[in-house]
């Protein structure tokens, strides 16, 4: 089987429990040893890390055995500002995964996502996406009346003379609609403050329909 360390923390004396999203699902592992300098999981045991390991069938909670590097992500740890734009996508997983969600295709995204050269925009790109399989997606679909802009209260397109303020204009609405229904490999450059304009709704979005603040958002 092979997962994505999302998150890591301490467990007895010396091991780690790992917490791994993988195809099928979320499971946590033991990795015995791996607070040890010397021990060779020490490695394989980080955060942001993918993984293969042994299935143990019919358990959430085992013993790691066999476990290899698939990719840790080492152009995304050596840059902090990369590894926090990277943080948010195993913040959603950590804080939004649920029961009944078609995880194959979600963890197919989640590393096409974190194989981007622009973490920024894959990142955006996969709070927005993710959103869908979730039930909470943006209605983006016009109905032929003059657009003023995208609502976070109302969760979708504002029309002339309707009541509901606008939190992204409709020039900024046309790269809202790219990040979420273009490919991960088929963005292009966005500007600054195109992006952090994003990151705000995005922010204000989960909070106001998710009851959610990811604390790696502005």
């Amino acid at each position: 089987m092979e997962g994505l360390i999302y998150k890591v923390q301490p467990y007895q004396e010396s091991s780690r429990l790992l917490y791994v999203f993988t195809p099928e699902g979320k499971v946590t592992l033991i990795a015995k040893g791996a607070q040890k300098v010397t021990d060779k999981t020490r490695v394989i045991s980080q955060y942001l890390t993918h993984i293969s390991f042994k299935e143990q069938k019919n358990k959430s909670l085992y013993t790691m055995q066999d476990a290899k590097i698939i990719n840790e992500f080492s152009l995304l740890k050596t840059d902090y500002n990369k590894t926090k734009q990277a943080a948010l996508i195993l913040e959603i997983i950590d804080t939004l995964m649920i029961d009944y969600l078609n995880y194959k295709d979600i963890f197919e995204d989640v590393i096409l996502a974190l194989n981007q050269s622009d973490i920024k925009v894959s990142s955006l790109s996969f709070a927005l996406k993710i959103l869908k399989p979730l039930g909470y997606a943006l209605d983006l679909t016009a109905d032929g009346r003059q657009i003023n802009g995208v609502s976070v209260e109302k969760g979708g397109l504002v029309y002339q003379n309707e009541s509901f303020t606008s939190d992204l204009n409709t020039k900024d609405a046309i790269f809202l609609l790219k990040l979420i229904y273009l490919p991960y490999n088929e963005h292009g450059i966005y500007e600054i403050d195109i992006l952090d304009k994003i990151e705000f709704f995005i922010k204000k979005y989960y909070q106001y329909h998710l009851n959610v603040t990811l604390k790696h958002l502005k």
